[in-house]
């Protein structure tokens, strides 16, 4: 809709949940103005009932939602691993200073979209990179020719897949609806704690109890990727190192995820929370990894602190 100089009106960005708010101060007033009129027995049972069935109604809705994102990044980072192979082998045809140059960029953007999975935008410059060093191809026959044209067609199909990869990686679920989680949750918990009496019941709290809890952890790993696709992230990253014929990076976060081999060398990435950026060391594996790793933690600990 227009206004009377031809700019476009924008409403305000409310979203229809926010009338809760306002809500809760009714119910509040309808509370506090109804005092004579009251239950003399309260249905223990019957509570219990109705919220375990919100709870479980709101706890579907958010594995749907957190389940259907992980699907995707899986999609989304299987098309990004088979067009970064697809890039490297067409760029074998194009010139060895090209073909290095592209090595490079793959071997940067995947440590750093591993590195740091939800901060998926800082690989953006690798892949914008590539297009910077196309004056480098080799161009001498027809066939580099249509290999050129291939190599620009798979480049293009990456950006939207990084795109979609940064957009997924970045997004959290709705506060909203995780507030609602907990809030169900906690009411659940107390009606449990209140309809004890027995062993049986006594029994059912601790156990139903322990599970509400388990559930709310195990949003919060699935929702900050803790687990999940991230899995498939590491895995697809080996294969691209071993591809690239490189020590495989892992960052120090993600070590307890993977396995390593005795006699191998890894680049691993610590993370200097003074000079807030990460430090890669090539380090074997043998008995004395994991004391090397603790070494370094406080040998950069102890530069910070000075």
């Amino acid at each position: 809709m227009k206004g009377k100089e031809g700019n476009v009106k924008i409403g305000p960005n409310i979203y229809f949940y926010y009338w809760t708010i306002p809500l809760f101060f009714v119910f509040l007033l309808l509370n506090y103005y109804s005092r004579n009129f009251r239950i003399e027995t309260l249905d223990i049972d019957l509570m219990i009932s109705i919220v375990s069935f919100l709870f479980g109604f709101l706890i579907t809705i958010s594995f749907s939602m957190l389940l259907t994102r992980v699907a995707a990044l899986k999609e989304a980072l299987a098309g990004e691993t088979g067009r970064l192979v697809s890039l490297y082998h067409l760029s074998k045809n194009l010139g060895e200073k090209f073909h290095k140059k592209v090595a490079d960029k793959i071997d940067d953007y995947t440590k750093k979209t591993l590195g740091f999975y939800t901060n998926y935008e800082l690989g953006r410059e690798e892949i914008y990179g590539m297009y910077d060093d196309l004056d480098s191809m080799e161009i001498k026959n027809d066939k580099q020719g249509a290999i050129v044209n291939s190599f620009l067609y798979v480049l293009g199909e990456l950006e939207p897949i990084r795109e979609k990869l940064e957009y997924l990686t970045g997004r959290r679920m709705e506060w909203s609806l995780k507030f609602s989680n907990y809030v169900l949750g906690i009411i659940l918990v107390v009606l449990l704690f209140l309809n004890r009496g027995d062993s049986f019941t006594n029994t059912l709290f601790i156990i139903l109890s322990t599970i509400i809890v388990f559930i709310f952890l195990i949003i919060e790993d699935y929702d900050s990727l803790r687990i999940g696709d991230y899995i498939s992230n590491i895995s697809n990253s080996e294969q691209i190192f071993d591809m690239l014929g490189r020590n495989r990076y892992y960052p120090q976060s993600v070590l307890e995820r993977v396995r390593l081999e005795s006699g191998k060398t890894y680049r691993i990435g610590i993370y200097n929370k003074h000079k807030k950026e990460e430090q890669i060391f090539d380090i074997v594996y043998s008995q004395t990894f994991d004391a090397r790793i603790k070494r370094l933690l406080k040998v950069l600990g102890r530069k910070n602190n000075n």
